[in-house]
């Protein structure tokens, strides 16, 4: 994830791979900014903890009870981690109970992942990081996908 071992020769591949996650866009204090995400002393990719860690249990004690159509995810063709949310919610059988939202397949640094007009039947945005924004207004940190939504409370369960 853009960081290559010590003994590796940075190919062209690498190095692509590399700005990609670099050169993105985020969120400080709840505005989109295209400046650089940051690197280490080296020039590596430094991932930072994301904010939204919750969890959704049967009795509702995390505070997200397991409720059919409560839920909603984002997600990316273009992502791994999203492959197997939905990987995970078709041998769950989950599809009538949790619905979909998928982002375009190109992140782009302007606007991050965006939706197609009307893509987003649970909050009508068309990018992501006005997903983030909705649920936390001055959310710093990478507008990244899956998302899983509660459309109850109208914030990030998990991301």
């Amino acid at each position: 994830r853009g960081e290559l071992l010590p003994h590796r020769k940075r190919t062209v591949t690498s190095t692509l791979i590399h700005q990609a996650h670099c050169e993105m866009g985020r969120l400080l204090d709840g505005e989109w900014i295209t400046a650089d995400l940051g690197t280490d002393a080296q020039g590596r990719f430094v991932r930072r903890a994301t904010t939204f860690r919750g969890k959704i249990s049967a009795d509702g004690s995390s505070g997200f009870p397991a409720v059919a159509g409560r839920y909603h995810l984002y997600i990316s063709n273009a992502c791994g981690w999203s492959h197997r949310c939905l990987i995970i919610r078709r041998l769950k059988g989950l599809e009538d109970a949790i619905s979909v939202s998928f982002v375009q397949p190109f992140m782009g640094m302007e606007n991050g992942w965006t939706l197609a007009e009307g893509a987003d039947a649970v909050n009508g945005k068309t990018k992501l990081w006005e997903v983030y924004v909705a649920a936390q207004s001055d959310y710093t940190g990478r507008a990244s996908v899956p998302v899983l939504w509660d459309k109850e409370t109208k914030t990030i369960v998990s991301n």
